[in-house]
């Protein structure tokens, strides 16, 4: 270990003692951090995605595409100037075991990467002070980049040991790590053919290390990391022991062995460790683990639930990868929830295989005919029955996947014939006694939980009639079909929908209604109307009311006062709808104006409150909204539960008309910035305390029409997600609320002043950039007066 010890610090000074190590830390950083602020600024998002992303950008380059050059620069001197200077040789005569000498160049050159990569923390931790970071995924993030650094650390190693120019070290372990990363994108392997390319593809560790960078540690990924660190390693070994032993001995002979033995075994730990199991999930929320909510709906079967997944025998590509989480989470699925229940049926599809069988029974048949004798014939009959079975076998499992409404989804893959069209399948049917629902194609993990949870819950309901949401129209509400087709669509998986038209002359029949929406009135409602609302809120009814004190003409970017806006209904609840418009200076959306994109103060971001009823939805947009305010209730006893809050840089603009990014009523002092309800939630408490918790009423109540109108949904999908959680809260559906939040969390930015996001942007891009060349300064300073002073006592 001393030696070990002493040749780290031997190689570490070597990067450290030169002005080299220093530049290329400096440069990393700070190309790193300008792309991060670069991306991150525009999307306003607390997370590190930009900085961990494999997507590759010349013009935003991440921390594995820049690892890609950092690791072959870093590394391409370890044995190339050892050999050039004839050092090696020396090294390798003293008493020192050769894999000694090899471990120890590996961990410096690990070591110095690592400085490097641990560097950038101060992006999160600046980050801190303008947003709510998960650091579950980020540590995992940085566990998955060092897990990077290593397998590229050995790879270069490897090129440094096979020459002794280190420009050649540099282009080869350069050209090595680029074809191993680019074979891991979906737009390299998609060009290859089917097969081939998923194996390529899981041989690249941009594939492995996109999946740690999620912030799940699954231990295929790791053991896939250290068998290629194990392989090159091994051949690195083979190529500096090899200097040193005639290729004509039986020793040589022998390390030949060896090293291929040794090198075998990694690549089959590496392959064969694609089927362990075994994974820890570090993001905040456990996005990628089973929620306690779909436990408690599968809890309730009584009887078996069989998930038929239907895939590809030979998947395309693109499908690949999503399959693999996909059978991961069903296996979870499976093995934790349902009390034994739950049955996984997997189905392989192959209309290849399938035309394959067909011609082989084809000519099974024939050769029954052309038989010539008894044994020739018996012979063909087995060959025939063989074949018989196999091709009814490929049938009935493409009739199954036909009348479960399984539908094949085209891909173009690359053939030996060129650039071809394949069909891919990856769907389920779930069925449970004689009810049967179907996910036709399944694109990725995020949702999935969700969409499954929700079906079962629909098969589980099949005694129970479906709940119904009804859409109040007649006095200029926003109707269904036009303006919510989204949030419509993502509710008929588990309501029934209706539109209830009232003119006011006929009584309004609330009959079988359990949750009614009103969104955005314009016009006023009768005496008789308001009657039969408030009988059923008495009766236990549900309601979400969509307010909009203030109309706003986009066109002319101006505002009017809506005289009906269903205020003077809520306020008896507790609720003030008050006529203003919410704006914050800080937290708020970028509108493009032309081809000019300038931040929209009266578009905010408003973040949620209490995550009971809203779920784990961080924030969501609010264009145009007014506030709320909270009194005493005067029908009884009332909670009041604030959902929705702006930031304390909002302010509320009572003389609104002007709505431009630039007017006037923007222009506020400090004094007069402060928080500001826009969505609030009301409960009957009086019911709860007797026990009733079905005939307690529920209200939500929010100061905005337009967040979850189509063109906003598509904008912020986050809207979606907590108005689905609003209206299973209205139900009384909170698990599948649970569910869908895991996939939705969004962390926004909120700096304090442009002052703090530039100081947040300079301590980063230039900041420790510069704290390295202090330290390289002062090292070089330090070294020359040490070599000063010896030179001079030996003068």
């Amino acid at each position: 270990m001393r030696s070990f010890r002493a040749l780290i610090r031997k190689d570490l000074k070597g990067y450290f003692d030169q002005p080299t190590g220093y530049i290329l830390i400096v440069v990393f950083l700070a190309l790193l951090s300008w792309s991060f602020f670069r991306s991150a600024f525009v999307t306003s998002e607390a997370s590190l995605r930009p900085l961990f992303t494999v997507d590759f950008a010349v013009e935003s380059p991440s921390i594995p595409w820049l690892l890609a050059l950092l690791v072959p620069a870093a590394t391409m001197r370890l044995l190339a100037e050892e050999q050039r200077d004839g050092t090696l040789e020396i090294l390798l005569t003293q008493p020192i075991q050769g894999w000694v000498i090899l471990l120890a160049k590996f961990t410096a050159g690990l070591v110095f990467v690592a400085i490097a990569i641990v560097s950038t923390v101060g992006i999160p931790l600046s980050l801190m002070t303008a947003g709510n970071l998960d650091w579950g995924a980020i540590v995992a993030q940085y566990i998955g980049s060092i897990f990077l650094a290593a397998s590229l650390v050995s790879i270069g190693l490897f090129t440094s040991s096979l020459t002794r120019n280190q420009i050649v070290s540099f282009i080869l372990g350069l050209f090595v790590t680029l074809v191993l990363m680019l074979l891991g994108l979906d737009a390299v392997s998609v060009t290859l053919p089917g097969q081939f390319a998923t194996l390529l593809q899981s041989l690249s560790p941009v594939t492995h290390f996109s999946s740690i960078a999620r912030g799940v540690i699954d231990l295929r990924d790791v053991l896939y990391f250290v068998a290629l660190v194990s392989t090159f390693l091994s051949a690195t070994f083979l190529s500096v022991r090899g200097r040193t032993r005639s290729h004509r001995t039986i020793q040589y002979r022998n390390l030949q062995l060896g090293t291929a033995a040794l090198i075998v075994l990694s690549i089959l730990v590496g392959w064969f460790g694609a089927s362990v199991k075994g994974r820890l999930d570090l993001t905040a929320d456990k996005v990628f683990t089973l929620s306690d909510g779909t436990e408690q709906i599968l809890s309730g079967l009584d009887d078996l639930l069989t998930i038929e997944l239907y895939e590809s025998a030979d998947p395309p590509v693109q499908v690949d990868l999503v399959a693999r989480d996909i059978n991961d989470f069903l296996e979870d699925l499976t093995g934790n929830a349902g009390g034994g229940q739950v049955k996984l049926v997997r189905r392989f599809l192959d209309f290849q295989e399938l035309e394959e069988a067909q011609r082989a029974l084809e000519s099974a048949q024939q050769a029954v005919l052309d038989a010539e004798t008894e044994e020739d014939a018996l012979s063909a009959q087995t060959v025939l029955t063989s074949a018989t079975n196999t091709y009814r076998d490929a049938q009935d499992t493409a009739r199954k996947a036909q009348l479960a409404g399984i539908e094949p989804q085209r891909f173009n893959v690359q053939t030996p014939n060129g650039l071809e069209i394949k069909n891919g399948f990856l769907g389920l049917s779930m069925t449970y006694t004689d009810k049967r629902e179907v996910i036709p194609f399944i694109r990725s993990l995020d949702g999935f939980e969700y969409r499954v949870a929700t079906l079962a819950y629909n098969m589980l309901q099949q005694d129970v009639e479906r709940k119904t949401i009804a859409f109040l129209t007649g006095h200029g509400e926003k109707p269904l079909q036009e303006n919510f087709s989204e949030l419509g669509r993502l509710l008929s998986q588990q309501y029934n929908l209706a539109e209830l038209s009232s003119d006011g002359d006929t009584p309004l029949d609330l009959t079988g209604v359990d949750v009614l929406i009103i969104a955005g009135p314009t016009q006023p409602m009768a005496a008789q109307e308001y009657e039969a609302l408030s009988v059923f809120l008495q009766n236990g009814g549900k309601m979400m009311a969509l307010v909009e004190p203030v109309f706003i003409d986009p066109q002319q970017m101006a505002a009017y006062p809506n005289q009906f806006h269903f205020g003077d209904f809520l306020e008896p609840y507790g609720i003030l709808v008050e006529d203003n418009l919410v704006f914050d200076l800080r937290s708020n959306e970028t509108i493009t104006l032309g081809s000019v994109s300038l931040p929209y103060p009266y578009w905010p971001r408003v973040p949620t409150v209490d995550r009971k009823v809203a779920g784990d939805v961080e924030s969501v947009l609010l264009p145009w909204s007014s506030s709320l305010g909270i009194t005493d209730s005067q029908v009884g006893s009332v909670e009041a539960i604030p959902l929705l809050r702006t930031s304390p840089f909002a302010a509320v603009d009572y003389a609104y008309g002007d709505v431009t990014p630039n007017s006037p009523q923007l222009d506020v002092t400090d004094r007069q910035l402060f928080e500001s309800d826009i969505g609030v939630a009301i409960e009957s408490q009086e019911n709860r305390q007797n026990g009733s918790g079905d005939s307690s009423f529920r209200m939500v109540v929010v100061g905005d029409s337009d967040w979850l109108t189509d063109p906003i949904v598509n904008q912020a999908q986050e809207n979606l997600a907590l108005g689905l959680n609003l209206i299973d809260w209205l139900a009384q559906e909170e698990n599948l609320a649970e569910i869908r939040s895991k996939v939705i969390t969004t962390r926004n930015l909120t700096f304090s002043s442009p002052t703090h996001r530039n100081l947040v942007q300079l301590a980063n891009i230039a900041g420790i950039p510069i704290v390295f060349i202090v330290l390289g300064v002062v090292r070089y300073i330090t070294r020359r007066s040490k070599g000063l002073r010896a030179y001079i006592r030996g003068e």
